[in-house]
């Protein structure tokens, strides 16, 4: 009986992360604080999106004030004319802001114990600390990043990458796929790599979340884009930083959809066909153009060394309807994952018209952007270094 209980505990802590949906029992056992976050996602030229979690229920809120400033705004998660509350989930946007300008903001939130149509009863309230972030600059030229991929909830891991790739000089943090087994519960991801990233960067600087194959996996997959949201509303994308370029793929699954295991539930030939459209469209567009660096981050590797198999269908279907795109847009670097083997695969040796860069799951990769080029530095756990290029 104890047994079971725990397991409809677990159940509905899911519910009330992916829905928002209130239980006394939380309350009566639970301190009220921001148990997770804050961390940035889509910080663009004017605007961002700020992320947390609150142990409880609550209503929540960002007070932003740009640096130096004394007036400070309020903003809001508001739909259909509702202002989101009695959840423990939280996703703030934030927009008009200014390029390349330094703001500070702070989470304002507050518990709800009753939520009854005309009556609420708010409990405890949180003031968090002030954070900083940075608008991007369209005028700004080059850039650091950082890219790594396959890390499996090792979040112990991701530290030793992070402080070898130097992670405090850099601009821009790419997380290329699997960087979870499976989203088991709404803890997985946060114990994953996401706490660590706000212990080392995440609150003042985004990250960028690709989704690799593992991702899709668990009773909580479908509540992946909630953890990262984006404007469009898609998985898939891309983000200019100043000069460069950065088009996000997301892959799907590597079996056939017919596969037995995925019991009917998955349909991503379709969705990468949707997204090669997207991405034919988009490397036509001016801000595609424009760019002096075009990097494309994919889970899955693109070149032709794959056989026909099961196992590497996905790889296959992406490479078949996107590389063609790709080869003709003048991408000068893709950095993929998804082998747990390092390998780096010269233009015009595989299929591809650009380098492609396969992390490993113990490597790391280090872009430095700058004068037209590109320095590459490929670093393993154990301090070695597998490559170091100038691109």
């Amino acid at each position: 009986m104890l047994q079971r209980r725990n397991k409809l505990k677990d159940f509905l802590m899911s519910a009330l992360f992916v829905f928002g949906a209130t239980h006394a029992f939380a309350q009566e056992t639970t301190e009220f604080q921001v148990n997770h976050g804050p961390y940035l996602q889509e910080v663009t030229a004017q605007g961002a999106t700020f992320v947390f979690t609150t142990s409880l229920p609550s209503f929540s809120f960002i007070e932003l004030k740009e640096e130096g400033g004394k007036d400070i705004k309020s903003y809001y998660h508001t739909e259909h004319g509702l202002r989101d509350a009695n959840t423990v989930f939280h996703s703030v946007r934030a927009e008009g802001l200014k390029p390349g300008a330094v703001y500070n903001y702070r989470i304002r939130s507050k518990e709800m114990r009753d939520f009854q149509p005309y009556k609420v009863v708010f409990g405890d309230s949180i003031t968090s600390q002030w954070y900083t972030f940075r608008t991007t600059d369209p005028t700004h030229e080059g850039g650091s990043l950082f890219v790594v991929s396959d890390v499996h909830n090792n979040y112990e891991q991701l530290d030793t990458l992070l402080n070898l790739c130097d992670y405090k000089t850099c601009d821009a943090f790419l997380y290329a796929g699997d960087m979870m087994n499976y989203i088991e519960d709404s803890e997985t991801p946060f114990r994953a790599f996401i706490d660590k990233s706000v212990q080392r960067f995440a609150s003042s600087i985004p990250f960028n979340m690709v989704r690799g194959n593992h991702e899709t996996r668990g009773k909580l997959a479908r509540s992946y884009p909630k953890l990262f949201p984006k404007s469009s509303g898609k998985i898939y994308g891309s983000c200019r930083m100043g000069d460069i370029m950065i088009v996000m793929l997301d892959c799907g699954e590597d079996k056939p959809d017919d596969t037995q295991v995925y019991a009917g539930l998955t349909d991503f030939d379709a969705y990468r066909t949707e997204q090669t459209e997207w991405l034919a469209q988009l490397v036509e567009t001016e801000e595609f153009k424009t760019a002096r660096y075009r990097i494309v981050i994919s889970h899955y590797p693109m070149v032709d060394i794959f056989p026909e198999e099961e196992l590497t269908h996905g790889i296959n279907d992406l490479k078949a309807k996107m590389l063609p795109i790709l080869n003709k847009a003048h991408i000068d670097l893709m950095v993929s994952g998804h082998t747990h083997e390092f390998a780096f695969h010269e233009k015009n040796k595989a299929g591809n018209a650009f380098p492609v860069i396969v992390g490993s799951n113990r490597s790391a990769t280090r872009l430095d952007l700058s004068d037209g080029k590109i320095r590459v530095k490929v670093v393993e756990t154990s301090g070695k270094v597998l490559l170091n290029t100038l691109l």
